[in-house]
Order: C-alpha cells, then sequence, then structure tokens
C-alpha cells in the first residue's frame, strides 16, 4: 500500500506546515485593512499605470469560475468560453497531440494564440511552440486574462489571435489545501485534483515566498460506454484482413460468380471487389454491394450507414484521456536594498498520458503481401487467385493489428522552467526597471507497444508451413483470432521515442514618465530581449529502417531558432477634463524583431481608450502583428503520415467512388473523365470504391518559411451604470468588434480539402476539371485506383480573414432592492454573448476566400477545432446569501451547418441542431478555515448532436461525458 501516491505533494506538505504558524501570528489589523488599488500592468501593455483600463477587448476569468467548473482540466474549462474554439485535448483522440492541451482563441489554432504566465513566455510543449495547460497548476491561480487581437508589438511573435494571460496570486501569503473529486453519473471518469499552497514572509519582511504541489489523477472513459459512440470511428481495415485488388490483375468474373454462388449467394458480386474471410472459411465483400458476409449482428464489426462492413475502431478509443500530473512552483523575492529586489523561481510537471486503443491499420503505409502458397488461404481465394492474368501474383493483404495487441501509445512529459532576476525603483522617471532571464526543458518520452516485425510477419506468411515451424500454430494471415502467444513474441515489437525543447529567455526593461502634458503623465516602457528555442527528436531505430509494420518513416532531427528584439511603447494623455471628454489615452507601441530565420521584421500597435463621461467610453486600435515560424515547423523531419479524406456519407471522400455526391451530381461526366485522367483504370470506373477515410501523407518541415503577417482591428464600447437605483447601479456592459486578416498564413493543405478542390467541389478551384491543376497533382492513386499517397505541403499558403463581436453584461443586486424588505441576499447576473461573422479561408494566393462562419466540420486552420458556430453565449445567475452561494450556469451554441456544403451545387451533406447545457454549482463557508462546495454539470444529460452519423461530432465542443458531479473542500489556514 502507498501512503502517499503523489510524492512531490507529500514532500512539499513537511515545508507548508511549518509556514502556518508565521501565516497565523501576522497582525490581525494589517490582514483585515482594505486593499487599495495601486500600479497596475494590464495584459495587453507592458506600461505601469494607476487604472485598470485597457484599449483591447479583455475578459477576465476569476478563480471562483474556474472551481465552478469541476475537477477538470484548464483546457476544458476555457473551451467552454465563447471567444475560445473548442480545441480538443482531454477529449482528443489524436495520439500525434501526445496528450497536451492547448488554448485557441478565435479558431485560429494554438500556435497563434500566445500564452503567458505573469506577462512572461512559458516553456514550450511542442515543436509547435504550444504552451500544454496541463503544465499550469490552479492551486495558486489568481484569475486569466484573455485578449483579443494581435499583440506582437508588445510581447512578440505568436499572439496573432489574442493572449492568455495566467496571473498567480503573487503576494499570497498563508497556508491552503484544497481537494476535489468529480465522477460522471454512469460512474467512471473519475477524477482526484489535490493541491497544497503556502506563502509568507522571511527574513524579517526584507522577503517573501511561497510555493505550491498538486496531484491530479483523471480516469479513462471509452468512447465505446456511451451509447452515442456505437458504431462509430469505422475504418475498413478489419482485424481478420483485406484482400484488396489490384486492377491491373483482376480476376475472371466466372471464377468470382462461381466461388459466391458455391456459397449459396445469387445477386452479383464485381471482379474488383474486396474479400475478407468469415470464421467459416468462406468469403465475403465488404463494400457495396455486401455478400456472404457471416458475422453475427452483435459482433466487432458493423455495417455503415453507405453499406460498407466496417470495424468502429472509434468505440475502443478514449472519449477522456486518463492522465496523472504532478506540479511543483516556488517564487521567492527578497529586498537587497530599498530600492532594489532579486527574485526568482521554478515550474515544475510530470505528468503521464495513456492513448492506448485498439490496433493500428497496416493499409496507408507499406504494402505486404501474401503468397498464394499460403496454406491458411481458403480454397475459394485460390480459386479467384488462379484465374488471374497472373495466377502467382502474390494477394495484397490489409489488416488492423487489433487481433494482436492494443496499439500502446504512453507519453511521460517532464517540464521545467527556472527564472531569475533584479528589479528596482527608479524615482526620477517615477518608474522602474527590471532584468531577468529563464530556461525552460521538455522531455516527452514516448513508449509505443504492439508493432507487429515486418521480417518476423513476412518470414511466416512466406514459409510453406505457414509458419508452423516458426511459432505454435503458425500464422493465418486472415483469421480473426489471436494468434497463440509463442507467435505473438515472435511477431510484437516495443518502440521508444524522445523528444526534448529548450528555450532561453533574456529580457531586460525600463518603464516610467517621460514628461508631463496638461492632460497627465507621458509614460513608457522599453527593453530588450533575446529568445532561443531548440527542438531535438530521436525516433526508434525500428521507425527509421521501416522494420515494423503500421507505422510511419522517420528520422532524426536537431533545430534551432533565435531572436534579438527591441520595443517601445508610449502612453500619451491627449485631452482631459472637457466637454465630452473626460479623458482620452492613446497608446503606441513598436517593436523590431531580428530571427535567425527570416530575417528582420516590424510590428507596431496604436490604440485609443476614450472616456466620454464617467459612465460611457469608447475603445479601439489597430495593430500589426507576425508570427515567425517554429522550430518544429522549420525543423520537422520528412516522414509519412496520415491525412483524412472523410466519409463518403458526409460528401467526402474519394471523388471517383461510385457513391460519392461527384459522381452522382449534376457534373458526373466530368468527374469521370477527370478520375480516368488522374490514375483510375477503365476497368474499374463503373465500380469503383474506397471504403478508407485516411490516406498515407508526406510531410516536412520547411525552411523556406516566412513570417504569417496579421492586420487586427478593434472597436468597442463600454458602459458603467452611474444610476443611483440600487437596481441599476450595479450594472456594466462592453461591446467590442474584432477583425483580423492573416497573410502568408503557415499550415498544411488537408486532404479532405485536396480532393475536394482538385474535383471543383466548391466550384471555383477547378471549373475545367484540367487533370493538371495544382490539387490534382498533389494526388496519387495506385494501380487499383484508389488513393495511394496525397501530399501535404507545408507552406505560406495565402489567408485567413475572421470577424465578429463579443456582449458582455454584468450586473449585481440585493433582493431586498427589488421592495422585497425581508428578502436576504444578493443577485448577480453574468452574460458574455459571441458572435462570429466571417471565417473565411484562402487556400492559395489569389484564390477566392471561403467563408466557413457557421458550419461544422473544416479543421484546415486547425485540426481540433471543426465547429465555428455563428452563435455562442454564455449566462450565469448567481445569488449569495451569507456564507454561501448558489450559481446556475447556461451554455448555449448555435446550430451550424455542414462545412462541405459550402460552395457545393448540391447542399445535402447534414448539419448539427442548437445545442444548450445547464450546470449548477454552489459553495459555502462553514467558518473562516473551511469552504466546500458542489455542482452538477449538464444537468440535464444532454447528448452531443448527431453530425454525419456513426459517433462523428465535435467532442471538444460538445458535452460529451454526460452529467456529473463533483464536491471540494478548502482548508486555509
Amino acid at each position: 500500500m502507498k501512503f502517499c501516491k503523489a510524492p512531490l505533494l507529500c514532500a512539499a506538505s513537511t515545508l507548508a506546515v511549518s509556514w502556518a504558524a508565521a501565516a497565523e501570528a501576522q497582525d490581525l489589523e494589517t490582514a483585515a485593512a482594505p486593499i487599495e488599488i495601486g500600479e497596475v500592468i494590464v495584459t495587453g501593455s507592458r506600461i505601469v499605470r494607476k487604472d485598470y483600463v485597457a484599449e483591447s477587448p479583455i475578459v477576465t476569468l476569476e478563480r471562483g469560475v474556474l472551481d465552478a467548473a469541476g475537477p477538470v482540466s484548464l483546457d476544458m474549462t476555457l473551451n467552454q468560453l465563447p471567444q475560445f474554439a473548442a480545441n480538443a485535448g482531454a477529449n482528443s483522440t489524436s495520439q500525434a497531440r501526445g496528450g497536451r492541451a492547448n488554448a485557441n482563441l478565435r479558431g485560429l489554432g494554438a500556435v497563434r494564440t500566445l500564452v503567458l504566465q505573469d506577462g512572461r513566455r512559458m516553456q514550450p510543449s511542442d515543436p509547435l511552440g504550444g504552451i500544454d495547460l496541463n503544465t499550469i497548476s490552479g492551486a495558486l491561480l489568481q484569475n486569466v486574462e484573455v485578449i483579443t487581437g494581435g499583440a506582437s508589438a508588445v510581447y512578440g511573435s505568436d499572439a496573432i489571435a489574442g493572449v492568455v494571460n495566467f496571473r498567480l496570486n503573487d503576494r499570497f501569503t498563508g497556508l491552503v489545501a484544497d481537494a476535489q473529486y468529480g465522477a460522471t453519473e454512469r460512474e467512471d471518469g473519475e477524477t482526484l485534483d489535490v493541491s497544497l499552497a503556502a506563502g509568507g514572509p522571511i527574513a524579517d519582511g526584507r522577503g517573501h515566498a511561497m510555493f505550491s504541489a498538486s496531484y491530479m489523477d483523471r480516469q479513462r472513459v471509452n468512447r465505446g460506454s456511451r451509447d452515442f459512440f456505437a458504431d462509430g470511428g469505422i475504418t475498413s481495415v478489419l482485424p481478420s484482413g483485406l484482400i484488396y485488388p489490384d486492377a491491373a490483375n483482376l480476376p475472371t468474373q466466372a471464377a468470382v460468380s462461381g466461388v459466391f454462388a458455391s456459397y449459396g449467394v445469387t445477386g452479383s458480386v464485381l471482379r474488383s471487389a474486396a474479400f475478407s474471410r468469415n470464421t467459416d472459411g468462406t468469403l465475403f465483400t465488404i463494400t457495396n454491394p455486401i455478400q456472404n458476409f457471416r458475422f453475427p449482428e452483435d459482433g466487432l464489426y458493423t455495417i455503415t450507414a453507405n453499406n460498407q462492413v466496417a470495424l468502429p475502431i472509434g468505440e475502443f478509443a478514449p472519449l477522456l484521456q486518463p492522465l496523472e500530473r504532478q506540479t511543483l512552483f516556488g517564487r521567492v523575492s527578497y529586498d537587497l536594498t530599498e530600492d532594489v529586489e532579486a527574485y526568482g523561481q521554478f515550474n515544475y510537471t510530470h505528468y503521464t498520458a495513456d492513448q492506448t486503443w485498439y490496433g493500428r491499420n497496416q493499409a496507408i503505409t507499406r504494402d505486404v503481401y501474401v503468397p498464394v502458397t499460403n496454406p491458411f488461404l481458403p480454397q475459394g481465394l485460390k480459386t479467384i487467385a488462379a484465374s488471374r492474368p497472373n495466377p502467382n501474383a502474390p494477394l495484397l493483404l490489409y489488416f488492423n493489428t487489433g487481433r494482436y495487441s492494443p496499439d500502446v501509445v504512453e507519453n511521460t512529459y517532464n517540464v521545467s522552467q527556472v527564472l531569475g532576476g533584479l528589479r528596482g525603483d527608479l524615482d526620477i522617471i517615477d518608474g522602474g526597471w527590471d532584468v531577468y532571464a529563464s530556461f525552460g526543458r521538455t522531455e516527452q518520452n514516448t513508449r509505443m507497444g504492439g508493432y507487429i516485425d515486418r521480417a518476423a510477419f513476412l518470414s511466416l506468411v512466406e514459409a510453406p508451413d505457414g509458419g508452423v515451424s516458426l511459432c505454435q500454430g503458425g500464422l493465418d494471415p486472415l483469421a480473426f483470432d489471436r494468434p497463440s502467444q509463442d507467435c505473438l513474441d515472435y511477431l510484437l515489437r516495443e518502440m521508444h521515442e524522445s523528444t526534448e525543447l529548450q528555450q532561453t529567455v533574456a529580457e531586460g526593461s525600463l518603464q516610467g514618465r517621460v514628461f508631463d502634458l496638461p492632460a497627465g503623465e507621458v509614460r513608457f516602457a522599453s527593453g530588450l530581449s533575446y529568445r532561443k528555442n531548440t527542438y531535438e527528436f530521436s525516433p526508434d531505430a525500428q521507425r527509421r529502417t521501416g522494420a515494423v509494420l503500421a507505422t510511419s518513416l522517420s528520422s532524426p532531427t536537431l533545430g534551432k531558432t533565435s531572436s534579438t528584439e527591441f520595443f517601445l511603447e508610449i502612453l500619451v494623455p491627449i485631452a482631459r477634463d472637457l466637454p465630452l471628454i473626460r479623458s482620452l489615452d492613446l497608446d503606441l507601441a513598436y517593436r523590431y524583431s531580428d530571427y535567425d530565420s527570416v530575417g528582420g521584421v516590424h510590428t507596431y500597435k496604436g490604440g485609443a481608450n476614450w472616456e466620454l463621461t464617467d459612465s460611457f467610453s469608447v475603445r479601439g486600435g489597430y495593430q500589426r502583428a507576425i508570427r515567425a515560424p517554429s522550430v518544429g515547423e522549420l525543423f520537422q523531419p520528412s516522414e509519412q503520415s496520415g491525412t483524412t479524406v472523410g466519409r463518403i456519407s458526409a460528401g467526402l471522400g474519394d471523388p471517383c467512388d461510385v457513391a460519392s455526391a461527384y459522381r452522382t451530381g449534376p457534373q458526373a461526366a466530368q468527374v469521370k473523365a477527370l478520375c480516368l485522367a488522374t490514375g483510375v483504370p477503365q476497368t474499374i470506373i463503373d465500380t469503383h470504391r474506397f471504403a478508407g477515410t485516411s490516406v498515407q501523407s508526406e510531410v516536412s518541415g520547411n525552411r523556406n518559411l516566412i513570417e504569417e503577417t496579421a492586420d487586427s482591428y478593434t472597436a468597442g464600447l463600454v458602459w458603467r451604470s452611474r444610476f443611483d437605483n440600487p437596481l441599476l447601479s450595479g450594472l456594466t456592459a462592453s461591446l467590442d468588434y474584432y477583425e483580423i486578416k492573416i497573410t502568408d498564413a503557415i499550415g498544411l493543405i488537408t486532404g479532405d480539402v485536396i480532393a475536394q478542390r482538385c474535383f471543383n467541389g466548391d466550384n471555383a478551384s477547378n471549373p475545367t476539371y484540367d487533370p493538371q491543376n495544382y490539387y490534382c497533382q498533389l494526388i496519387n492513386r495506385g494501380a487499383s485506383g484508389g488513393f495511394s499517397t496525397i501530399t501535404t505541403p507545408l507552406l505560406n499558403l495565402a489567408g485567413y480573414e475572421i470577424a465578429g463581436a463579443d456582449l458582455q453584461v454584468d450586473w449585481r443586486a440585493e433582493l431586498r432592492d427589488f421592495g422585497w424588505a425581508d428578502a436576504p441576499g444578493e443577485l448577480g447576473l453574468n452574460l458574455i454573448v459571441s458572435y462570429t461573422d466571417k471565417y473565411a479561408i484562402q487556400t492559395l494566393a489569389g484564390g477566392a476566400f471561403v467563408d466557413y462562419a457557421g458550419t461544422i466540420g473544416n479543421a484546415q486552420i486547425s485540426a481540433d477545432a471543426i465547429s465555428h458556430p455563428a452563435w455562442k453565449v454564455n449566462t450565469s445567475v448567481d445569488y449569495k446569501i451569507g456564507q454561501a452561494r448558489l450559481n446556475l450556469r447556461w451554455r448555449w451554441i448555435d446550430s451550424m451547418d455542414n462545412s462541405a456544403n459550402v460552395g457545393a451545387a448540391v447542399a445535402s451533406a447534414p448539419g448539427v441542431k442548437a445545442m444548450d447545457y445547464f450546470d449548477l454549482s454552489g459553495t459555502y463557508r462553514l467558518n473562516e478555515r473551511v469552504e466546500v462546495r458542489g455542482g452538477v454539470l449538464n444537468i440535464a444529460d444532454r447528448q452531443p448532436p448527431a453530425w454525419t452519423g456513426e459517433g462523428a461530432t465535435d467532442a471538444a465542443l460538445y458535452d460529451v461525458l454526460g452529467r456529473r458531479f463533483y464536491a471540494g473542500v478548502k482548508l486555509s489556514f
């Protein structure tokens, strides 16, 4: 029995308890004194000011809101805010993400959202520079500030969509222990989150120290545990194997018909059909028409909506990813003199993420063949193979590895960052200076199990006795059941890979007063900074050489980027105390950045805040921002990967499939001609089916990338009630418009977009159905006519344009103000409405912009953020009485059309209906030391909306776990 499952937390607790007595011994009068708001730094600016006014739209998420979300990761909480595009993290099935979770403002991608801690850069957790929100503990978190629009002039590269700033309580004093536990109504998804925070004065008050430790354990939920995801995430690659036809060496129709007639099949069976084997040894076809399929209805296989035998592999994927995390944080400051302070801090996170699921498809990587002499092949298959023009040619075999072993992927992360510096006051300019340096390191170690050794597999299937002499029972390549343990030991391999990221930052800054104007002080902030990022990837030797099946080839890589930057920001008071001008301030900023990758770039901003009266103000601005290519985008090794082409039932898939909307639509003749011209053989053009939803792709970094450039515009109104009526005195509202235009956007052209554009799915990209079209040239077909590979280039593609508006309303009043004299308590309201007017993508320079606002399905900008509803609403009603507080939250998501319908001649793909959710939470303070809380999320147990069937939905945007409960307790000393 373990005495303590979280050793970091236990080790920290000893020191924390020793601080408790010191914390209690503080002067009670000082502790109870009212807190005056002094000088602050607003997110989006580096200037220390005496107000809290920002010209950019800013949303503050207080600590209480995070607690009310229950014991979930930060990404799940941020996903519920209207300003964020839901980015799959905890709910992701993508093994490529490695269990990481990111913030994605406005759906422009995590790489274009800059995440900070107390205004400083954090240690990245992936080669693209993304910050993993799993590395942030909420133990000392005070609030989260979110601004929209470019901020590169203030913070540097990456701040294109906006900034998410996690602000800590830097003067935390006392000892707080917090524990929270939650689970779903279906008794799964158990999550335990415990933390300890301590802080107080040191060295007779000359310094201050604080630290925190936390432990989180989140249990896995499989998709198959929810009825909605039954038969979901289909693949046509079966564990019992699939013999795929060669269009240049097809069997005779007579042989195929004769074999199936012997089974009692009277219907037609295409000679170009793909075959698999029933457990009784007979053959069946996997797609329309399905013939002689004899597996039980309640078995592992399913029949899809487009009449295809498939494996619902998605049922075995995680609906909620398991996560075990430990964090440590410490910060100390010490006054060297009255004017100079030394400070330092460290962050450390260790966590593991297990993304194991059913098996891998040996279908979109290097092919394997079975000789016709294999003794396990059924007689019917041998008869069909013998009728081919080349009867001795081996048979192409596709299969899923699930019958051999689960697809094991376990990622272990160690993320650390240390920071130290000096800062001081300069009375001569009523300001100060700050010099610091930080170093961070991320280690990601990946264990991947369940791989099949290629040479071992071929030695078994090519052996005259089927491998019986090599392992017990040999290997039947078309069996449904697991081979013997002796054969599994002979076949299975593990791989181990490592990724290391390092970041070094050094910065010196100066801020203060320049001179006085009639309207007030002109203040400035300026400085120099240096940043270096390195990336090293070491794949397993078996992956480098292709020694195992169902994996992509890769190679080691090592790269670095660096930049040196100068920045200057000036706050100019233009006018004050004039008619209709209570105050008018102008905020200007400029930054010059010299990157070793793209050279020198300039960013700048101009913003204004105009207070007409003490209750009404106008704000707005323009910002030029950039994003330099990340170290991963520059140095990613060339490797085989996979790209999605989608399902035929969703209007996607292979346009040459005879059941596709393209082959059955008004331009069917032109589509057929283009299919022939791009590689579908004439012999199967009228029977061609492509059952897959993914295709092998080729990807790599591109050292010729240039920086992305963005222009963002914001304009807003802020109103603060000055009414004497108590029902109106607590009312505030803000309305902000934003528009962001990005050029030279870096990205991949995804497989589904390439296929659609080649076949003019948008009625613009290839109107003449020319096989020399750019998109068509990216597609390669095999001898059987199906997709072989699709090249997905990483390029400075073209542009993105988004626009919309945010409304926020806050109100609070005492119940007695309603005229109920004896009614106790206080009522509050918070309303956030986000409207997306434009979400337009220009794939290639000079091409037309295609607007996907109000749609679901397009993953071109961000693979995890596929939903772009026109409207999203969050409303909270809060009631507080004495030491108790109750909160009811309503979340509403607008209906969406299918992105496949955008520009389509026939808009037939299904969309999703509008959804709403209700959550209830409450807190109660038992005494000065103890506070309890609890809640119910998704009270009505709403299920996600059906989209294209087969369990397809947006698991990041919609609640996929169902009704769940949580309870927590906080102890303060």
